[in-house]
Order: C-alpha cells, then sequence, then structure tokens
C-alpha cells in the first residue's frame, strides 16, 4: 500500500488542525458579557466644531474566565439623542469576578451638545437619560462582546423624600 504524502497535506492535516483549534475555542466559556458602566465624563476640549470627553468606565466580568478586552467600540446616548462616540485601542484584562476602571476618550460635536442644552434650558426635562451601548474586541477571539447601560439622573433639586439631585439629605428619618 502506497501512502500518498499530498492527500495527507491537503485533507487530513487541515482536519486535525481545525479539531485541535475547535477544541480550544471551547475553552474558558464566557457566558454572560461583562457589565460595562459609566462612572464619569469630564470634558477635555471644547471646540466650536468638536468637543472631546475623558469617559470613566467601570468593566464588571460575571464569568468564572478571565475577559482579555483588546479594545471597543462605543456610543454615547442622553435622553435618547446621540451625544458621543468613541474608540479605544487599550488592552483590559478583566480578572474572572472582578473589575477594572478604565479611562478612554469619546467625541462629540456641536450639535449634540447644542440639542442637549436647549432641552435643559427650557426646563421641560426633569430626568436625564443617558445610555452607554458598544462592542469590546476580545483577544484571539473573533468575537465581539456587545454591551449596554442604561441610568438617568434627577434633575429635581428637591424630590418628595428631601434628597437633591444627587446627593441624599443626611437628615432624613
Amino acid at each position: 500500500m502506497v501512502i500518498n504524502t499530498d492527500i495527507i497535506k491537503k485533507l487530513i492535516l487541515p482536519l486535525i488542525v481545525a479539531a485541535v483549534l475547535t477544541g480550544c475555542a471551547g475553552t474558558g466559556k464566557i457566558s454572560e458579557p461583562p457589565y460595562i458602566s459609566l462612572s464619569n465624563i469630564n470634558l477635555l476640549n471644547m471646540g466650536v466644531f468638536e468637543q472631546r470627553y475623558r469617559i470613566t468606565m467601570r468593566i464588571q466580568n460575571p464569568n468564572d474566565v478571565i475577559i482579555p478586552i483588546d479594545g471597543m467600540s462605543y456610543r454615547i446616548f442622553i435622553n435618547e439623542q446621540d451625544f458621543a462616540r468613541g474608540v479605544s485601542d487599550k488592552p483590559v484584562t478583566i480578572p474572572e469576578f472582578g473589575e477594572k476602571v478604565i479611562e478612554i476618550d469619546a467625541a462629540s460635536d456641536l450639535t449634540s451638545v447644542l440639542r442637549q442644552f436647549q432641552k435643559l434650558m427650557s426646563g421641560g426635562t426633569k430626568k436625564v437619560s443617558y445610555r452607554l451601548i458598544g462592542k469590546a474586541k476580545l483577544a484571539n477571539r473573533m468575537r465581539k462582546l456587545p454591551f449596554e447601560y442604561k441610568g438617568e439622573l434627577d434633575l429635581n433639586l428637591k424630590n418628595e423624600n428631601g434628597s437633591g439631585f444627587f446627593l441624599s439629605n443626611p437628615y432624613s428619618p
């Protein structure tokens, strides 16, 4: 019996490689996307056509495997209106059942800022809703993890419970 090495190279070797890669990809499964939330937004630069912000995000890993993030893209909405967007190529590794706080930059245009400012100045807005959406690119994987975070700020200086804007009333029972 003659063994044809060309057949081995063309058929069998790729099957072995595919089986090994498939087996490795199954280990360390990420069952839930990370929780990515806004911690802070600071204005870095205000120009006529563009505004730059430093965004602080908290990334929490609810999985029992490490999540190595190579980069991400994200958008911030305020009152359901597109406000700012950004990308980051800063790698960060989130330990299993752990968290990291990262600082990244975002940009907005003058139209987005003016639209939000006009709504606030009109006095019709009592609450400001915000939403962060994006995708995190994982190291050594094709898959991107989508994420979304929503929140709301109450602009009423006096609420029924006596608390104002962010701080609760220290004298409340």
